[in-house]
């Protein structure tokens, strides 16, 4: 299915999906009197199609080549627009969401497919497709579910966001879109109280961007799904929350730590065979690399003197001239479990205020020492991921 078919598709969903709220309104709902901190159903339609009648008619001016003032500011535009249309009937209200819709149709149906997949007036990241949909169907959806939420309908609310994360995800195959799509629909669905629904999207969207695990664990969207041992499980084993719940320094060094780890194990996973243990000086080799950061994570981690990670691993040199004694890449995947582990006990016992005794040289603190070996690690592995990123530019993503 080309890409208009597609677009003309989820307007029109959008739109049922109007009509289907319009429907549910009661006598009482329709002449309620709203405010601006409190919007009526009727001003809510009023709202999403007063913005979907101004995207339509920029996306046309900017299709045709014509220059573009820019928008009102978004809150005074919002303002503005409820003095406007508050003033209207809700038959007005109706007649105006159907006129808008058609005008969007109408310059759908004009469109080819390049024009379509190009730069939006919005910005030259997102195509014109992307902005269309997310005036007609989107920013739609997420007022009118929320006044389903507001009412306790949780099952519309759901319904309405998993049809929605079904529809517009397939729009684009690439990872970064529909990861966000999932997740959006998870933030969505959790603040309906839909815990379960959003548990899923957000699994889903976590899959597909693990990049968004350290914000997301921090989206207050997300507050509800907190306490539930599923949605810990998402974002680190359990001996990772043993750090994390230990108190706010503990949690803040284990989420870098956690971050750092990810994106070694993504350099690791997307290194090419061929370049694995081989680099033009054997400083720069993906498995010494790799090997000299987790060596150096698994020693400065000691709880005490004498704690030593035991790890056939630790007595590699990784500066060994001959590669064919460097590890191969699966005893690197299970090095860097340990030393995971190692660096979450650590992180979840030692008192990181106290004086620094161990290893004076990196700092005054055990704070600092755990902050000077993150600060090598990250050294050793940007010149890995360089090394990766020659082979297959963007394989790893920064978190």
């Amino acid at each position: 299915m080309e890409i208009k078919d597609r677009v003309l598709q989820i307007i029109e969903k959008g739109r049922a999906v109007e009509l289907e709220f319009m429907g549910n309104q009661t006598e009482a709902d329709r002449s309620f009197e709203g405010s601006f901190e409190k919007w009526s159903a009727k001003d809510a339609i009023a709202h999403a199609n007063y913005w979907q009648d101004v995207r339509t008619r920029r996306a046309a001016s900017w299709i045709d080549g014509q220059e573009l003032e820019p928008l009102p500011h978004y809150e005074q535009a919002n303002a503005q627009a409820y003095t406007e249309f508050a003033k209207h009937t809700w038959e007005e209200i109706e007649a105006f969401a159907q006129q808008t819709h058609e005008n969007l149709v109408s310059l759908v149906i004009g469109l080819n497919e390049e024009t379509l997949t190009g730069p939006s007036e919005e910005s030259d990241d997102r195509k014109v497709w992307e902005a269309l949909v997310g005036s007609a169907y989107t920013h739609k959806l997420a007022h009118y579910a929320e006044l389903y939420a507001d009412r306790g309908q949780q099952e519309s609310t759901s319904r309405l966001w998993s049809e929605w994360a079904d529809l517009v995800s397939p729009l684009d195959d690439g990872a970064e879109w529909q990861g966000g799509v999932h997740y959006n629909a998870a933030c969505s669905l959790a603040l309906a109280g839909d815990r379960p629904g959003a548990l899923k999207e957000l699994g889903q969207s976590l899959e597909l961007r693990p990049s968004l695990r350290p914000w997301s664990r921090r989206d207050g969207d997300l507050k509800s799904l907190h306490d539930l041992p599923e949605y810990k499980a998402l974002y680190a084993p359990a001996y990772w929350w043993t750090a994390i719940e230990t108190g706010p320094l503990a949690d803040a060094m284990a989420d870098q730590y956690m971050r750092l780890f990810s994106m070694l194990r993504m350099a690791v996973d997307n290194c090419p065979e061929a370049e694995w243990s081989q680099a033009d000086t054997r400083y720069r080799r993906p498995a010494g690399l790799a090997l000299h950061i987790l060596q150096s994570i698994g020693f400065y981690s000691a709880l005490e003197p004498g704690d030593q990670l035991e790890d056939a691993l630790m007595q590699i040199n990784w500066q060994e001239r001959d590669s064919a004694k460097l590890p191969a890449r699966d005893d690197v995947r299970r090095f860097i479990d340990n030393v995971e582990k190692r660096t979450a006990n650590f992180l979840a016992k030692a008192d990181l205020t106290s004086e620094e005794e161990q290893f004076p040289w990196t700092g005054s603190t055990v704070l600092g020492r755990i902050v000077y070996s993150l600060r090598h690690a990250q050294h050793h592995l940007a010149d890995l991921i360089a090394e990766v990123h020659r082979q297959r530019p963007g394989a790893v993503e920064w978190f």
